[in-house]
């Protein structure tokens, strides 16, 4: 049975999330000794990124959507935001068994390999730590204030099983249907969200109540929006600049932690350093 881990990247007019995507493979694959495939929009002909990765499948994101890019707490930019075809996953990955992992997902530990010793067929991150102790979190708690339970599509373990088919399967038809789901479950935004598509198909295939369709991975997924900075990355550690309630920055530094980065700037200032 072939395992392997899976990365989505769409570039847009100012994040090479490419770019990302080969800062993260080296991380996953020097901690979790794996292969990792990258899907993509473009043909690469950059050596140094087919070297990085077993496979390159190029796949159209047709999704035609924008969003405020944060550099900290006041600076942004309205950028494309391509992230369409996470529900395929299931249909593009060349592995029996696959770890999809956001671009900005950033591994420093061999933690992830608990995926391939544990016997569910499908696990993902339901609990979170943000470093930042002094935030409102209940946005990553449920998808609005009359809804279910979030889980984050960020982090992702799955087999190739039929159940499992059945999830993706159920997942595309609610992309095909967003305007319908949002309303359904009171997002507070139409915008299609890779998170809130994977919430809704957990809670029906749980049955629309609460069950044990998904396995939440064992530890908490840690974090960092952005409204906050990522300063610098040496081997496992990184630094922070963390924002406070009142809106202050605190340094901030981690070691052998995996960690979502959301701010995109920072993470390629460091990337490109």
């Amino acid at each position: 049975m072939n395992r392997g881990i899976l990365i989505f990247a769409y570039n847009n007019q100012e994040i090479d999330y490419v770019k990302m995507a080969v800062f993260a493979a080296r991380r996953a694959t020097e901690h979790l000794n794996l292969p990792v495939t990258l899907i993509t929009d473009k043909d690469i002909t950059s050596e140094d990124v087919i070297s990085v990765f077993e496979k390159i499948i190029v796949v159209t994101d047709n999704s035609n959507q924008n969003k405020r890019f944060y550099d900290g707490d006041s600076d942004f930019k309205l950028l494309n935001w391509k992230n369409y075809t996470r529900n395929t996953a299931y249909d593009l990955t060349p592995y029996d068994e696959t770890l999809v992992i956001d671009s900005d997902f950033i591994i420093n530990s061999n933690f992830l390999r608990y995926c391939w010793t544990q016997k569910n067929d499908f696990l993902i991150y339901k609990d979170s730590f943000d470093l930042s102790s002094s935030r409102e979190t209940s946005e990553f708690t449920f998808i609005s204030d009359l809804g279910i339970p979030f889980y984050w599509a960020t982090v992702f373990f799955f087999r190739k099983t039929e159940r499992i088919k059945v999830f993706f399967h159920l997942l595309g038809k609610i992309k095909e249907n967003w305007d319908y789901y949002s309303k359904v479950f009171y997002l507070p935004t139409k915008k299609f969200r890779n998170d809130f598509a994977f919430s809704m198909a957990i809670h029906m295939m749980n049955g629309l109540t609460e069950g044990d369709f998904a396995t939440s991975m064992p530890n908490k997924l840690w974090f960092i929006t952005d409204k906050d900075i990522l300063l610098e990355y040496s081997n496992t550690r990184m630094t922070f600049l963390i924002q406070s309630k009142d809106r202050r920055y605190i340094p901030v530094a981690i070691n052998k932690k995996d960690i979502h980065v959301m701010n995109k700037f920072s993470l390629m200032r460091v990337i490109n350093v």
